[in-house]
């Protein structure tokens, strides 16, 4: 069976402002890596694939964006694998009408 890789994906609206933070790991002392992540908000790819390294045992940070229609409902979405084939993804709505809002996808 595939280790799973640990994750916490926060995305925070504040208005037209978004914040996301991530921070992936894999458990001390397997053999699991971090194969792929990938990240967006509305559409707009996050994390810069062409510095990503795959097979990392860490990785984390803080991303921002600026909507250009806050008013509107964003989605937030991911997908994560390992190289032994585990594989997680989901998104999730951060809405329009609400000037604050947040979004968090965990994992063990």
């Amino acid at each position: 069976m595939p280790t799973a890789i640990r994750y916490n994906i926060r995305s925070e609206k504040d208005g037209a402002n978004v914040k996301v933070t991530y921070d992936l790991r894999v458990p001390v002392g397997g053999s699991a890596l971090i194969a792929s992540f990938s990240l967006a908000v509305d559409g707009k790819e996050l994390i810069d694939n062409t510095h990503w390294v795959p097979g990392q045992v860490q990785f984390n940070g803080m991303q921002f964006i600026h909507l250009q229609h806050p008013e509107s409902d964003v989605t937030v979405a991911f997908s994560i694998s390992s190289n032994e084939g585990w594989i997680a993804a989901n998104s999730a709505v951060l809405r329009g009408e609400r000037r604050f809002d947040e979004v968090v996808f965990s994992g063990s």
